[in-house]
């Protein structure tokens, strides 16, 4: 099929259907999941209290979030008799989740606008071929399942991030031996509204593909053989069947 004949058979009609401008949605949603997560940049500072010339130390936080990776130095007090410290490296990260859940969301962005495609240009084809309609079905359903998956993966490293960004909570202190006389200290914290949000972002395109499950699926031959299947205004009931009214 050549591109002259794609441009003719375009249609916007399909945007005026719930698969059509769901699929909007999804997309918009896909892009706010993944577009959250990746772009926040935050920072931790430590500093001590146990000296009049303590150094202020900051840690950078930023995708993909392997704070194992990321450090400080210390002591914080009398830095001249150890200019270069020693590091001290934070105790863990949530890189895996995070990651998953960002090439997730861009693997539907993606999605959508191959289905978008479809839809806009080759509706006839769809609508013709019953092959189009399963694979969008099972394809939406798997998706579905996978927002879930990636989204409670992503959710439960969000509040292991937390918890390690909090140096005195996690216990990371407790470890350093100059801390004891130093009297380490957190003076700011992270801020992860961004990753909050997408938190939410996430598993509400679970519950948008999940809702649009129902309007792929009367797509489907199941539901046209099931609806055809079924005599209308009989309830169902043959001829001479003596319940029938």
């Amino acid at each position: 099929m050549d591109a002259g004949k794609c441009l003719n058979n375009f249609s916007i009609e399909p945007l005026k259907e719930p698969k059509g401008f769901i699929k909007v949605i999804q997309w918009i949603l896909a892009i706010f999941a993944f577009a959250t997560t990746t772009s926040v940049d935050t920072f931790l500072t430590v500093t001590a209290r146990g000296c009049s010339d303590a150094i202020m130390e900051k840690v950078d936080i930023a995708y993909p979030f392997d704070i194992q990776n990321s450090y400080f130095t210390t002591p914080l007090c009398n830095r001249t008799s150890n200019p270069d410290g020693n590091k001290v490296y934070l105790l863990e990260g949530s890189r895996s989740s995070a990651e998953f859940y960002v090439f997730f969301g861009v693997m539907v962005f993606l999605y959508c606008i191959a289905a978008l495609v479809v839809y806009l240009f080759f509706e006839e084809l769809y609508r013709r071929s019953n092959v189009w309609s399963i694979v969008d079905f099972v394809i939406s359903a798997v998706i579905t399942l996978l927002w879930l998956i990636s989204s409670s993966a992503w959710a439960q490293g969000l509040v292991n991030l937390k918890y390690y960004t909090d140096l005195k909570k996690c216990g990371l202190f407790d470890t350093i031996t100059t801390c004891s006389t130093d009297n380490c200290v957190q003076t700011e914290f992270p801020n992860f509204g961004s990753l909050n949000a997408s938190v939410i972002f996430g598993f509400l395109n679970m519950l948008v593909w999940g809702g649009n499950l129902w309007f792929l699926y009367k797509e489907t031959p199941w539901f046209q053989n099931r609806s055809e299947g079924t005599p209308q205004g009989t309830g169902g009931l043959p001829e001479g069947d003596p319940q029938r009214i």
